[in-house]
């Protein structure tokens, strides 16, 4: 400000002069600073920067043809030549550095770049030497291994004398892992190699083409070594750590120019940021005196309307103090009362006369400690205010609570001056939210929490239950006997039972624990804080010997207990609702048990009785809805050609999933009423088939299956025997099929129930036999006409000797019982035709027959031819002296079947002495005792050359094998089949004419 003055004191001639020198003074240092600032060229700096990436490039590319030609990924050297030339040329180049660097900073740049020049003209030469000795290394390695396979190829076999076939192919082997991968190793093998052929050369006609061969092989080494010498050499010349230190240096020189460059550029925008203010200050100080007096009269003027707007609001705050409906106090900063409104009179029963002067103490109720008041003060001194409920007294002693808002007034220096207290009467609001939340929350006859409450301390109770990691137990009651309470003395007698019910779980509560009344005589407990469950059952049965002591409250002493039921949390870990919902369903199973009891919710259970109960529920829809189909599988007399009948197969026609196997819903039905009704629409629609076959002229025994539980129901029969009834021109052809593990459950019942429906002319058959107990007791106990052998023992018969074994062993146990045999699983010809020479010729399968539907069965029935090798033993029989025949050719097929699947996998073979035909099974058999009774027929001798080829092929593929070659001994599997077939061609001839024909 003074400046300003001063400058406008000066006459006008001497400021104007003042002012051009000081402008004229400024003009010149910023010309110079532009000068100097602008020194640090960039497009020079541009180029220079580009010949060193170019020549960092340059050189790379130098190093990777290098090793291109040295990997033989490319075979000239013209871009080697090419780009050695450019770097020679750009490294003299870049020694002239930029004239904006410093003297110093170009100094050090030619050195480094002078460094840098010697390298590159050390590697040149040494690319030159690279190029000649590697040109020499790919003609050594092109004409060795031409000239080492024509020399082993010419050769003859290694297993004839004098061959050097092996040796000069192991050596030339050597060598060229040795040129391909250079290690010390392959130097070692490469010289090993090289004396072991050295050592056979005296005095074999080929010495001088060996040599020959051994002096390309020296020379691809020596070569080798001295390409891995050159390598190490131009990597030891370290042009990218020269090219980097050039590179570091420059940048390091231009960097510190372009700092100087920009502190100029700095100085130059201070000094002209100056210039604006200097000249920007004297134009303001020019506007702001010009303003100045303007300001000071339109400030007076707003002083003069501020006055006279705070007077008018000093009235209406006057007004607004006097009419307010709280009562309101105005103290001075010790707590003095200074003012007070008429409804501070009105509340408190005071005048304002009698209270001016005093402290607020005079309404002091004595309902509130030391320590609330300690707390309110500290609030208002630490924050300027307090708000809260309190209890003060009137005038004439009597207590009101009040709601009172106190707050602090403090001048602009932040010093207190009042305090401002407004408080209401809130007495008859504190009586209506009794009445209320007594109305909302409570059962009005037992004073008890209603289901509102309840929710709140269920929620309450989750939250506590998970911080302390304990149990909560959820306890729904309900009260056993209590209606005849009601119907006996009436329901105000009823009413004084709950009453002194909820009494008396009031008193056996523990802290926290809640005790709901929910309508009638059902109650909810919640109980927390448990640490174990048998800790909560331990209160619950302690909490029915309390309810189930004698009424007081009755005429008479009586005595009524409750039913209980649980639901744990967090075991059970679900919302409030579900909580009280699993709570529910366990009383109805504690009432369901016989009363006064309890029951725990199983979460787990009953996820699975609502998954099992909506499965049923669905297969339910499905039978009325019609979505389930029978399809029918043959059964076949494979011995005399005829189709004997066929077992109905329920599927389920789902919509969404396709067709559906029994195993995919039979399963989950076993133990419910459904499995009786789906047996007994499939018996109704086999009848119904039949009927439509019959027609068609196709009389076909069908067979269904029983579930025992439909078997063993009492009005099965009755159902059976009407269903026969409807349908008498096919009942006759109906078969029932029981599981022998059903049958087994309760042999008498099942056994009565067979014997009613054979009176009915229904035969049973005995299915799965050999899973279930296969006592011959049960065998003896069950009349089943037919004996079924399980599908899990015939499928292995061709591969597992001890199946073969269990089914001879059933078939002849059916045979002494006079039981007919039927197989399943029949899935090839030849399962068909060992059954066939086990005497059992009913079968059925896929390898006969899938299930199909009913409109497929007649043509089927009608089409169907046996195999042509079941008829061509159809007439033969076999003695039980035979059978080890059978058990050797299945003992064969596994030995094979090993050996191929060992081969394979490339695993050796499981099995010792391949190369000795008498040690294997099947050689023991027909080496053994066998040939007495079999070499009588010509057949028998011929199987030995076939069985030894089998036993030579499997020790060449085991030598292939163990000489790692996997490919060739997999190549010879072909071999051993066709040997194995013929064996078994071979024993089949033998096997039929040893069979026993039969009129």
């Amino acid at each position: 400000m003074k400046l300003s003055q001063r400058l406008l004191g000066m006459p006008a001639p001497r400021l104007r002069l003042g002012l051009g020198l000081f402008v004229a003074l400024f003009v010149s240092a910023l010309s110079g600073l532009f000068i100097l600032a602008e020194s640090v060229s960039p497009e020079a700096h541009f180029a220079y920067t580009q010949k060193l990436r170019d020549l960092g490039e340059l050189d790379a590319r130098v190093d990777g043809q290098i090793l291109a030609n040295l990997l033989e990924q490319v075979r000239n050297y013209d871009a080697i030549t090419h780009y050695m030339r450019r770097v020679e040329g750009l490294a003299r180049e870049v020694s002239d550095a930029p004239g904006f660097l410093s003297a110093v900073d170009r100094a050090a740049v030619a050195t480094a770049a002078g460094e840098l020049s010697a390298a590159l003209g050390r590697k040149a030469g040494l690319v030159d030497q690279f190029k000649r000795e590697n040109a020499v290394l790919r003609n050594s390695i092109s004409f060795f291994p031409i000239a080492a396979s024509a020399f082993v190829d010419a050769q003859p076999l290694p297993s004839q004398p004098g061959s050097l076939r092996g040796p000069v192919g192991k050596y030339a082997r050597e060598v060229l892992a040795f040129a391909h991968t250079p290690s010390l190793e392959g130097d070692e093998r490469v010289v090993k190699a090289r004396n072991e052929l050295l050592d056979l050369l005296p005095g074999t006609a080929q010495k001088k083409v060996v040599d020959n061969i051994i002096l390309h092989g020296d020379n691809i080494g020596a070569r080798i070594r001295l390409l891995d010498a050159l390598m190490a050499e131009i990597s030891a010349l370290g042009s990218k750590d020269r090219l980097d230190k050039l590179i570091l240096g420059y940048a390091d020189g231009h960097a510190r120019a372009y700092r100087t460059a920009a502190r100029y550029r700095t100085a130059l925008y201070a000094l002209a940021i100056l210039l604006t203010a200097f000249l920007a200050f004297l134009f303001f100080q020019l506007e702001l005196a010009r303003r100045s007096l303007a300001t000071a009269n339109r400030e007076l003027g707003d002083r003069y309307a501020a006055q006279l707007a705070v007077e008018k609001q000093l009235i209406l705050h006057a007004t607004a103090f006097r009419s307010a409906h709280d009562g309101i106090t105005l103290t001075d900063a010790s707590g003095n009362i200074l003012d007070v409104n008429p409804a501070f009179s009105r509340i408190t029963g005071w005048e304002r006369s009698e209270v001016i002067g005093r402290n607020p103490r005079v309404l002091k109720s004595g309902r509130h400690d030391l320590q609330f008041y300690e707390a309110m003060w500290k609030s208002i001194n630490e924050t300027d205010s307090w708000r809260g409920e309190i209890w003060n007294r009137n005038k004439y002693g009597e207590v009101y609570p009040e709601l009172l808002s106190i707050s602090a007034v403090r001048d602009s220096a932040g010093k207190l001056t009042n305090y401002v207290a407004v408080f209401s009467d809130i007495g008859r609001l504190k009586a209506q939210e009794s009445q209320l939340t007594q109305m909302a929350y409570y059962d009005p006859l037992t004073e008890l929490p209603n289901r509102t409450l309840l929710a709140d301390r269920l929620v309450q109770g989750i939250a506590q239950t998970r911080r302390t990691a304990s149990l909560m137990a959820i306890c729904y009651l309900d009260l056993d006997g209590f209606k005849p309470v009601n119907d006996t003395w009436g329901h105000s007698a009823g009413d004084l039972v709950l009453i002194e019910i909820a009494n008396r779980m009031r008193q056996i509560m523990r802290g926290g624990d809640t005790v709901a009344r929910l309508g009638g005589d059902e109650f909810v407990l919640l109980l927390l804080g448990f640490s174990s469950e048998s800790e909560c059952q331990e209160a619950i049965r302690r909490l029915q010997r309390q309810i189930a002591m004698p009424l007081t409250s009755l005429p008479e002493a009586v005595s009524i207990s409750a039913s209980i039921g649980v639901a744990l949390f967090p075991n059970d870990d679900e919302d409030p609702d579900t909580l009280l919902r699993h709570a529910d369903q366990a009383m109805y199973r504690a009432k369901q048990a016989g009363k006064n009891c309890y029951q725990i919710f199983d979460a787990e259970q009953d996820r699975t009785t609502r998954s099992r109960r909506d499965h049923v529920n669905r297969i339910r829809q499905a039978l009325d809805d019609h979505e389930f189909v029978l399809h029918y599988q043959p059964k076949v007399n494979m011995r005399q050609g005829k189709v004997t009948g066929a077992e109905a197969l329920i599927r389920w026609n789902h919509p969404e999933r396709g067709v559906l196997a029994p195993s995919e819903f039979l399963p989950l039905i076993n133990d419910d009423v459904m499995i009786k009704l789906i047996g007994d629409w499939v018996i109704e629609a086999v009848l119904a088939q039949m009927e439509v076959w019959h027609q068609e002229g196709l009389d076909l025994t069908v067979s269904v299956n029983v579930a025992s539980k439909q078997l063993q129901a009492p009005e099965f029969v009755e159902k059976l025997k009407a269903a026969l009834f409807l349908h008498p021109d096919v009942a006759h052809l109906l078969e029932m099929e029981i599981l022998e593990t059903a049958a087994l459950e309760d042999v008498a019942k099942t056994s009565r129930v067979i014997d009613e429906c054979r009176a009915l002319g229904v035969r049973f058959s005995l299915d799965d036999f050999g899973t279930g107990y296969s006592s011959l007791t049960y065998l003896k106990r069950l009349p089943a006409e037919i004996i079924k052998i399980d599908q899990s023992f015939v499928r292995e018969i061709l591969s597992d000797y001890n199946n073969l074994v269990i089914v001879q062993g059933v078939i002849s146990l059916a045979s002494a019982f006079q039981r007919e045999i039927i197989a399943e699983g029949v899935e090839t010809v030849e399962h068909g035709r060992l059954l066939i020479q086990l005497n059992c010729d009913h079968a059925q399968g896929y390898g006969i027959a899938r299930p199909m539907p009913a409109a497929a069965v007649v043509d089927w029935v009608r089409q169907w031819q046996p195999d042509p090798m079941w008829r061509a033993i159809a007439d033969l029989y076999w003695d039980a002296t035979d059978y080890p025949m059978l058990i050797a050719e299945i003992q064969l097929r596994n030995w094979v079947s090993q050996i191929v699947y060992a081969t394979n996998e490339g695993l050796p073979a499981p099995i010792p002495h391949l190369d000795n035909a008498t040690r294997c099974e099947f050689g023991r058999w027909y080496f053994g005792d066998s040939r007495r009774r079999y070499e009588i027929h010509p057949v028998f001798a011929e199987i030995d050359r076939p069985h030894r080829r089998i036993h030579e092929i499997s020790s060449q593929i085991d030598n292939c094998w163990r000489d790692g070659r996997i490919e060739e001994s997999r190549s010879l599997i072909p071999d051993l089949l066709a040997a194995r077939d013929e064996t078994l061609a071979l024993l089949l001839q033998l096997q039929r004419l040893v069979g026993v024909r039969r009129s």
